[in-house]
């Protein structure tokens, strides 16, 4: 496995503590929609684990720094007296242990000068590609792997690592895969290759437009998965291990892929992404207008992979009404917001009442910036939450979450 980009990323301060902002690794698009993500389809099981057990345990598969620690330390509980108080699921102050492993020593340094002094939380260096490493370990109830960490894995090093953790996750645990989805709309033309293969990645959006070449563009291989795929090999996997188990999987990131932007794996850079950065942002506007969705540029490749461009062009379509909804708002037409919440189908409409009601009463919000702090934030959400109720993820977003409880 190439470490080489990972560790420039580590060195260059990509992976310290978390900073929010516009641009880069930890832009606001990775805060306020590909966290909340992870977060909201862990946080049930949280609560169920911590709601029979004193203390909970926590292993993470590639854990580069430890970013997952922040992930799970910081999941509101979603209800007003969970733990006498209405902050966040008491994952930190329960922890027995978290204990990450990765690859790349330049990134287990960084988190343990991130986290140093916390005797809880270990790093160590392991190759995930020859197994699943903490097998004579007591079980975790946790078992985590985030931000594509294990598609770095070939497909047969991936069925050897899933078998193992697989075997060593006792009843009431979960695992949590996140994988890069093969029918992303950033890489059309590997919506036909053969399940398994491994295919280029990189990750050229740490480094500015300007700066990119060959040079410091570190290219590597990847394994992209689909639903169908994905599912098969895990209840394969648990039925070979002798366990039941129940299989819940996500479509993160459809339009707002990091190589949307980019644009260099399928020929048709478009700044999504940036613009999502923009309105979650409360000191921009943003540009509403320039967040209409084209995708004719896939309809060459929908025969390859017809469910997942199904998929894609249903959330286009309300997507697209989402925003053009925000542009009759923001031109104040009446009668265009009218006819669109009465035509709007019931799950957007209420979304729609809602965006109307705010702009009829932004007299009651005393804030800088109306539009910037209140309607912008706002429609990020709906955009986002529009994708996390997609049925059965079908691998046609930048990741596939995908989430196994051991029964």
């Amino acid at each position: 496995m190439k470490t080489e980009f990972f560790d420039f990323a580590a060195k260059s301060g990509f992976y310290g503590i978390e900073r929010n902002n516009i641009y880069g690794k930890k832009d606001n698009a990775r805060k306020y929609w590909e966290d909340i993500f992870i977060k909201l389809h862990l946080r049930e099981d949280l609560k169920r684990i911590l709601g029979s057990k004193s203390s909970i345990r926590v292993f993470d598969s590639g854990c580069g720094s430890g970013e997952a620690y922040e992930l799970l330390t910081h999941i509101p509980s979603g209800d007003a007296d969970h733990d006498g108080h209405g902050e966040f699921i008491p994952v930190k102050k329960r922890l027995e242990l978290y204990h990450g492993v990765d690859v790349s020593e330049s990134m287990l340094e960084q988190g343990r000068r991130n986290y140093k002094g916390k005797k809880k939380l270990t790093f160590s260096y392991a190759d995930l590609s020859e197994g699943f490493p903490a097998s004579d370990e007591n079980p975790f109830d946790i078992y985590l792997s985030s931000y594509s960490s294990l598609s770095h894995l070939s497909y047969d090093e991936f069925l050897r690592y899933s078998r193992q953790m697989t075997e060593h996750a006792p009843s009431g645990s979960v695992i949590f895969y996140d994988m890069l989805g093969r029918f992303s709309p950033e890489w059309p033309l590997y919506w036909k290759e053969s399940a398994g293969k491994m295919l280029p990645y990189n990750m050229a959006y740490l480094v500015k437009e300007e700066e990119r070449t060959e040079e410091n563009i570190d290219a590597y291989d990847m394994t992209y998965w689909s639903g169908h795929e994905l599912e098969k090999i895990l209840k394969k996997t648990a039925d070979s291990c002798g366990k039941k188990v129940q299989i819940e999987m996500k479509d993160r990131s459809i339009f707002i892929g990091r190589h949307m932007d980019t644009g260099i794996f399928n020929g048709n850079k478009r700044s999504y992404r940036k613009y999502v950065n923009l309105i979650f942002d409360r000191d921009y506007r943003g540009k509403i207008k320039e967040m209409d969705l084209d995708i004719a540029f896939l309809d060459k490749y929908k025969e390859d992979a017809p469910e997942a461009y199904g998929r894609i062009s249903s959330y286009a379509a309300d997507w697209n009404a989402v925003t053009r909804f925000a542009t009759a708002l923001f031109e104040n037409d009446s009668e265009r917001i009218k006819s669109m919440i009465e035509s709007a189908p019931a799950y957007l409409g209420e979304d729609f009442k809602m965006l109307a009601w705010l702009s009829r009463n932004s007299s009651r919000f005393p804030v800088v910036d109306f539009w910037a702090s209140i309607i912008g934030p706002q429609i990020g959400c709906i955009l986002r939450n529009l994708e996390y109720d997609l049925p059965q993820g079908l691998g046609c977003g930048h990741g596939l979450q995908c989430l196994v409880r051991i029964l």
